[in-house]
């Protein structure tokens, strides 16, 4: 009885979990390059809105939530998983715990010539950081 009623506690806790869409448009506006960044959101179901310059998947500079791997675009993807196997992403947004996780990779950022805010430095990994052999490599 304990677990069933444990349980029925929780439903609403998982069901109404998703991204802090606040957040992703405040951090994903934080981006800055010399020109215009245009996203394409592939993910039709998380409704992006705010400043951030939507245009078709052709024309976007950065794609985001794509379970294709562009070879000629940045993406950015909705799991760690993803980001440590997809090179060309430069970022993940994600949930974990209920809770919306963001994360950048510097090297990726910079190759492409983006920048993020200072504040923001939270959110930057350095691709070593990817990678646990690299971090034992560190170690010693």
């Amino acid at each position: 009885m304990k677990k069933i009623l444990i349980f029925l506690l929780f439903i609403p806790i998982f069901a109404f979990s998703g991204l802090n869409i606040i957040k992703v448009n405040n951090m994903l506006t934080q981006l800055k390059s010399a020109k215009e960044l245009k996203f394409y959101n592939a993910n039709r179901q998380i409704a992006l809105t705010g400043k951030l310059h939507f245009t078709s998947m052709e024309d976007a500079d950065i794609i985001l939530f794509s379970d294709k791997k562009n070879s000629n675009k940045m993406t950015i993807v909705n799991s760690y998983k993803a980001l440590r196997s997809n090179k060309n992403s430069i970022g993940a947004i994600y949930l974990k715990k209920g809770r919306t996780q963001i994360i950048f990779i510097k090297e990726r950022l910079k190759s492409h010539k983006i920048s993020l805010s200072s504040n923001f430095e939270q959110h930057l990994l350095s691709e070593c950081q990817l990678n646990p052999l690299c971090l034992l490599s560190l170690i010693k």
